[in-house]
């Protein structure tokens, strides 16, 4: 009977031993990669604008149209489409 309760003992300092093992030799690195990816997806990124391409069967008004839209697309302020997003999100 004392055998048996030694042994538990033992195999469960031996299990201690090696969980402060792993805490220690991978602890710090697995939290500052962690840090690291939180800090990373912090940071929103603005999509891509949409490219616009007229169809082979558009016509000149049709052209007209979408070069006045690339004009102000070009010419918006990033400021103003952040404030956009903002108020979606």
């Amino acid at each position: 009977m004392a055998l048996a309760i030694f042994l538990g003992l033992c195999i469960v300092a031996i299990d201690f031993l090696i969980y402060a093992l792993f805490q220690w030799t991978f602890g710090d690195k697995r939290r500052a990669l962690q840090r690291q990816l939180a800090a990373h997806r912090g940071t929103p990124q603005q999509p891509p604008r949409p490219v616009l391409l007229p169809s082979h069967k558009a016509g000149p008004q049709t052209q007209a149209r979408l070069q006045r839209i690339r004009q102000r697309l070009q010419t918006s302020s990033p400021a103003h489409s952040r404030a956009y997003h903002q108020r979606l999100a």
